[in-house]
């Protein structure tokens, strides 16, 4: 039995302080608009000005018309914005996530592995927001009617959560002991904005360079995205990069568990 109980510890202290993740959650999430004079309404306001800019910009502006396969170029480009959006601040934060919930590191009973999950799920919350302003946009703007192809989100949703959670062990065990860390963090998802077809279609790619782009688990989140709302495709018609994509976030997972793993005993002494 305590051999079980270890292997499942992460998903059993998940269950069991639920209750206290949700709030840890909640508290999260507030306190990123509530010290605004604006407050909590701040968190659809950003998400919905920002989509609104990106649709101008790309329907009036930058690029109007449509991609090669026929889809408006303004749809296409923002379905897979919004995770990058997600994907990039959750990051970015989960560096100081440790800091900043460091009285919890002393509490016997409180798993400190969940606490960058908890920057995960916060961000979330304002994800699923943006999500819903998109749709809300395929519908009434773009004329697009939702399909059932629309369903395989929480799919994408669940993949993109253990991805952030792999990169959130990581990057914020080692921001205790690298303080640069959160500056390294921002150049290299800078540089991986434009590394991922986003703004650029994969199509572009040939032979051998479309496996760059397959190493990249961001794109598989980004494209999964077109393929559920624009493109109307089944994320399982692609073995391949569904290959790819969990074969790196496994050893993603894996790096961030052994790292945290073996700084968390000087947590307590650096913090």
């Amino acid at each position: 039995m305590p051999r079980i109980d270890k292997k499942y510890n992460f998903w059993h202290s998940l269950l069991i302080q639920r209750s206290v993740i949700v709030t840890l959650v909640i508290r999260d999430f507030r306190s990123r608009y509530l010290s605004s004079f604006v407050g909590l309404p701040w968190a659809f306001i950003q998400p919905a000005s920002y989509v609104f800019i990106i649709w101008v910009a790309f329907t009036y502006g930058l690029r109007s018309g449509s991609t090669d396969s026929g889809v408006p170029f303004a749809p296409w480009l923002m379905t897979a914005i919004i995770p990058w959006m997600f994907i990039s601040q959750t990051i970015i934060v989960s560096c100081m996530a440790l800091p900043e919930y460091a009285y919890l590191i002393k509490k016997t009973h409180f798993n400190v592995g969940l606490i960058p999950v908890v920057k995960v799920l916060s961000g979330m919350i304002v994800h699923v927001i943006m999500v819903g302003i998109i749709a809300l946009l395929l519908i009434f703007y773009f004329g697009m009617h939702p399909t059932v192809y629309w369903l395989q989100i929480f799919y994408y949703l669940f993949a993109t959560f253990l991805l952030l959670t792999g990169i959130a062990w990581f990057v914020s065990s080692v921001n205790i002991f690298i303080q640069d860390m959160g500056h390294i963090v921002q150049i290299v998802t800078s540089m991986l904005f434009w590394a991922t077809p986003i703004v650029w279609p994969f199509t572009m790619l040939h032979g051998n360079m479309k496996y760059i782009a397959l190493l990249n688990p961001f794109f598989y989140i980004t494209e999964g995205y077109r393929y559920t709302f624009i493109e109307e495709q089944w994320f399982f018609n692609f073995p391949e990069m569904n290959i790819f994509f969990w074969s790196v976030t496994a050893g993603i997972i894996l790096l961030g568990v052994f790292t945290f793993k073996k700084l968390k005993p000087d947590f307590g002494d650096v913090l």
